[in-house]
């Protein structure tokens, strides 16, 4: 089901469904920032109609209505939400969860220990529970972040690399063996979720956090620009309402990844990337005592060139002036000769003949 090529009432008729405060203006204002969000969407459906043996729901408006009966029941049991408690529409209420949280819900019959999953006897109020972390231990020296911190120049002064993911569980984590950092896409979600704490049960601080997270990697500069442009992403475009926050202290959720993120950026890039100029110039001292030192040793080994071409040329100079006294000794003594031929020569010319 193509859902981008869908007029825009029924594009917005869907997001309604998901987001029910969500007025029609907000849709017309940033229709253009939903185009990751419909293709994820897309590819649940997808996904549903190639098993469609193993769902109840069929379509994206049944996904709908079974996240509109989560909503109205978070602190029910799974199994209780629904008539029918079958795999299906267990399975179904975790493809709605998915869709609707972007929390990647495992179907516990699937055998699979990559993903969340959901017991029937659990509500999605304790669930979401595990998702949240511990208290920051209290009288935590707050740590500064860099203002230069970014995805851009990690990727481009570290060497990491990143992957964008639609599960928000798996948002920052670091594949430290690749270098790789994995990054939550659908950040208009997120900003839905704030818009409309109405109509998500997440808890507002975590989704906030979710927000800093995105704002302090990809702030507003034109090397992060230029990242997301490359990418294809739209998240300046996206109106947060939310300052960047520059102190580890702000994050808790997120705090152990971000910490690591700042311990690799404090000890400053490797290999050929220590040649260039940080954003913040903390290594300007060491960044133009190389090149200065590269320029004199590139004048030194001209001056050297130049030095052995001058030798080359003053012996070639050498040879010829040898050469041409060699013949002006010959050039002496053939003319001698010819003059102590003549026959008065020896009276004539005693001291030479």
């Amino acid at each position: 089901m193509a859902i981008r090529e869908l007029s825009s009432d029924r594009k917005y008729g869907i997001l309604n469904r998901i987001w029910p405060h969500m007025p029609r203006s907000d849709f017309d204002t940033y229709v253009d920032l939903y185009d990751r969000y419909f293709l994820f969407l897309e590819e649940q459906i997808s996904l549903i109609e190639r098993k469609s043996i193993l769902y109840s729901a069929k379509s994206i408006d049944d996904l709908a209505s079974v996240i509109d009966q989560i909503r109205q029941h978070t602190y029910k049991k799974k199994s209780e939400l629904f008539a029918n408690s079958s795999d299906e529409t267990m399975r179904s209420a975790d493809m709605a969860i998915r869709v609707w949280l972007m929390v990647h819900i495992e179907h516990s019959t699937s055998g699979s220990a990559s993903f969340y999953q959901w017991p029937k006897t659990m509500p999605l109020s304790l669930l979401i529970q595990d998702w949240y972390p511990q208290a920051r231990k209290p009288g935590a020296e707050p740590r500064q972040i860099s203002q230069s911190f970014s995805i851009a120049n990690l990727t481009r002064y570290y060497g990491f690399q990143v992957k964008w993911t639609s599960d928000l569980t798996q948002h920052l984590s670091i594949d430290w063996e690749y270098k790789q950092i994995t990054i939550f896409e659908h950040a208009i979600a997120l900003r839905n979720h704030l818009a409309y704490p109405d109509d998500c049960p997440l808890r507002m601080e975590f989704v906030q956090e979710a927000v800093d997270t995105i704002k302090l990697l990809f702030p507003d500069d034109k090397d992060t620009k230029a990242f997301l442009s490359r990418e294809g992403r739209k998240f300046f475009k996206i109106p947060f309402g939310r300052e960047r926050s520059l102190s580890l202290g702000d994050f808790s959720h997120w705090e152990t990844e971000i910490s690591q993120l700042l311990d690799v950026w404090e000890q400053g890039p490797s290999g050929w990337s220590q040649l260039r100029l940080r954003p913040d110039r903390s290594n300007f001292l060491e960044y133009s005592t190389f090149w200065a030192a590269a320029v004199v040793l590139l004048l030194t080994v001209i001056s050297i060139v130049f030095g052995v071409a001058g030798l080359v040329l003053a012996k070639k100079a050498l040879d010829v002036s040898v050469k041409s006294l060699d013949i002006s000794v010959k050039s002496y003594e053939l003319s001698l000769a010819i003059a102590c031929a003549e026959a008065n020569a020896t009276e004539t010319l005693p001291t030479f003949c």
